[in-house]
């Protein structure tokens, strides 16, 4: 008989793959399908050692080479399928055994982008949404642990949103110790290699760095990569990407800021400098006005003559006019005793003094305080100048004239002084005026400082990216899966039983899976059966795979579910949408 080759083989899909790798599982029902077997052989128990141990020793033998069988198929339709497809194969999950990573439905699944580099020379692959793929010289090893020589193919996708991660069917549940989360992403690249259709390896010592553009701008987010063996995701370290970019941030804002403190600042200061100035040359001009009050000539009222008293006593003095000046005018004076003198004795005047002395008195120029002094006898008077008779008439008329004299003085004086006084006020007010026009140029200055620098600001925030969009470095030491993520527990506060109806048929939908979308965070919670559970408050949508269609409800339609206290969900199919971002408008996100 001749041998038959089939050629046209259907490519094994890698979920076909990924559903066998449960090898704990192949051995044993090996094991228990040889048993059962060299049971119904009548020698087994004849040979019951040596069979057994056959047996086990096959067992081995069969699995390692199911092992590399299976391992090699992935390699090379894997290989094929991605050269020839642009989309990762539609394949349907095997039954009873479904695949670990299971696109909801294939079509809309996120492409691979093939890029083509030189080991020999490395490269910096830009992404079709700019991020960086860096890949070093020389990076590269076969299976065999040998170096890569020549072009390796690298197959490269990205996922953003809700939409990319509800399409690709990777699972964004994460299990530590017990306790499952579910995962809110800043964003999951999907990265392998190959040469001539065979996976290649990344050394040791060299790795692929990943520069991820993520519109998710937390810094709060863990490094996972997804084992597709033991079906979780293994955390690798904190997510510091963010800390050079903010070192970059506050570097780019201390510069901007010294920048803008320079803008106009000569302009600042010397405004503020005059403003200043001014309180000094106010201080000044008042000092010039006292001073110049103070130079005017002191005018001194001549004192008013006063008549002698009859019956008043009095006393004539010998009065040294050099010594009192201000008595001249009392030349021919007598002094007449004061009323302050309560204790007088008028047997004073009877005594023939051996002295007298004359000093100013308690009003100065008025009246003078007269000492008499005989032997230890002595008398102090408080005494007043008078005239009498005719040299009362001429002193009169002398000290008129000198009054006239003095009230001109005066007048003089009382112009001269209204004079500086206008000059200093009309000084005064210009230098406020001044201080008012520089301090409102100062305001306009300053608002013109502070609006040169927002326009700047916003500028060169908008050249810098602000906060819109930041990088996140992956470190890509092994092909696959990389996700940035944060954990989140399932809403708690509330639950919906609800059933799901068509917007067509209006029958109800038995759901094979049914996505939670939130839409304050980057997380869809895939859902169990059973009540969907939420927190009032939150924004949500739902999208619901059934008979391997697609059915939204959205958020607009949730919320007044939630809020009429209703368990029917209506729901609309997406059978017109061709791609993920399709997927994401009708969300509608």
């Amino acid at each position: 008989m001749e041998p038959k080759f089939n050629l046209n083989r259907q490519p094994v899909s890698d979920e076909e793959i990924n559903s066998k790798k449960d090898f704990g599982e192949l051995i044993k029902q090996f094991k228990k399908q040889s048993i059962e077997k060299a049971r119904t052989d009548e020698n087994f128990f004849k040979n019951k050692k040596v069979t057994y141990s056959t047996i086990i020793a096959g067992v081995a033998v069969l699995c390692t080479v199911t092992y590399f069988a299976v391992f090699n198929q992935e390699s090379s339709k894997k290989i094929a399928h991605e050269k020839t497809i642009t989309k990762p194969l539609n394949s349907k999950p095997v039954l009873g055994n479904k695949s670990y990573i299971s696109p909801p439905v294939s079509k809309l699944n996120i492409p691979y982008s093939t890029y083509r580099v030189k080991t020999q020379k490395g490269a910096t692959i830009i992404h079709n949404n700019s991020s960086k793929i860096i890949i070093p010289k020389h990076a590269f090893l076969d299976k065999k642990g040998n170096d890569i020589v020549g072009d390796v193919e690298i197959k490269y996708r990205e996922f953003h949103n809700q939409a990319d991660i509800i399409v690709s069917g990777i699972p964004m549940t994460y299990d530590s110790a017990g306790v499952q989360s579910h995962f809110e992403s800043a964003g999951m690249i999907d990265i392998k290699g190959y040469q001539n259709n065979e996976p290649v390896y990344i050394k040791p010592d060299k790795k692929i760095t990943v520069e991820f553009i993520s519109e998710q701008t937390a810094d709060k987010y863990n490094m996972y990569f997804l084992d597709t063996i033991s079906k979780n995701w293994a955390y690798i370290k904190r997510d510091n990407s963010l800390i050079q970019y903010k070192k970059e941030l506050e570097n780019k804002n201390a510069s901007l800021t010294h920048q803008l403190t320079n803008l106009n600042t000569q302009n600042i200061f010397e405004l503020e400098k005059q403003i200043k100035e001014i309180p000094q040359k106010l201080e000044q001009a008042k000092n010039d006005y006292s001073q110049k009050i103070n130079q005017l000539p002191k005018i001194t009222s001549p004192n008013k003559l006063a008549q002698a008293t009859e019956g008043k006593p009095k006393f004539e003095l010998d009065v040294d006019y050099k010594e009192f000046p201000e008595l001249a005018v009392f030349k021919h004076a007598v002094f007449e005793v004061g009323a302050e003198n309560k204790n007088y004795n008028p047997k004073v005047g009877d005594i023939t003094w051996s002295s007298a002395e004359i000093s100013q008195g308690p009003v100065k120029g008025k009246n003078y305080e007269l000492t008499l002094k005989l032997k230890d006898k002595v008398e102090k008077l408080i005494v007043y100048p008078v005239l009498t008779g005719t040299n009362y008439e001429k002193a009169l008329k002398v000290y008129e004239s000198k009054f006239n004299e003095y009230q001109k003085l005066i007048l003089k004086r009382e112009t001269e002084e209204l004079r500086l006084k206008n000059e200093f006020e009309t000084k005064q007010a210009t230098y406020k005026n001044q201080e008012k026009q520089l301090s409102d140029r100062l305001v306009k200055e300053k608002i013109k400082q502070a609006q040169q620098k927002e326009i700047k600001l916003d500028k060169d925030f908008k050249e810098l990216g602000t906060l819109d969009k930041v990088t996140r470095i992956f470190e890509i030491s092994k092909f696959g899966i990389y996700n940035s993520d944060c954990t989140n527990q399932l809403p708690q506060n509330a639950t919906l039983h609800a059933f799901f109806i068509t917007n067509k048929e209006k029958i109800h939908l038995k759901t094979q899976a049914v996505y939670l979308i939130c839409h304050s965070k980057n997380l869809v919670y895939h859902l169990p059966n059973g009540p969907i559970p939420y927190n009032p408050g939150e924004v949500y949508s739902i999208c619901v795979l059934a008979n391997n269609k697609l059915y939204m409800c959205d958020k607009g339609t949730f919320a007044t579910v939630i809020a009429s206290h209703t368990n029917k969900i209506l729901l609309t199919e997406l059978d017109n949408i061709q791609d993920a971002f399709e997927l994401k408008k009708a969300i509608g996100i």
